[in-house]
């Protein structure tokens, strides 16, 4: 997602929502809209919603403590990477 998002207050947005709707879909970005300075709302493009559930964000927090703490590992290749992944799921090797 483009990191052009913006802000729109709610008085500027009263009466013009279906444009500020739009530019955020062309735009590919955000749409905050604000009351008196505060973020109240976010339009959000469609294809993008996903990353902003309570789950996916839960888990971007997990993954922020992983890298953190150091939990995380590094392959030399990819096919290092998928064989690690079948020994700890106990496929055995590809």
């Amino acid at each position: 997602m483009g990191e052009n998002a913006f802000e729109v207050p709610l008085d500027e947005a009263d009466g013009h929502l279906p444009d500020v709707i739009s530019a955020a879909a062309e735009r590919n970005t955000i749409a905050y809209l604000t009351d008196h300075g505060r973020r109240v709302a976010a339009i959000v493009p469609a294809d993008e919603a996903w990353y902003w559930t309570s789950g996916w964000q839960s888990a971007e927090g997990e993954a922020d403590t992983d890298i953190r703490e150091g939990r995380v590992r590094t392959f030399d290749s990819m096919d290092d990477m998928l064989a690690e992944i079948d020994t700890v799921r106990g496929d055995g090797p590809r």
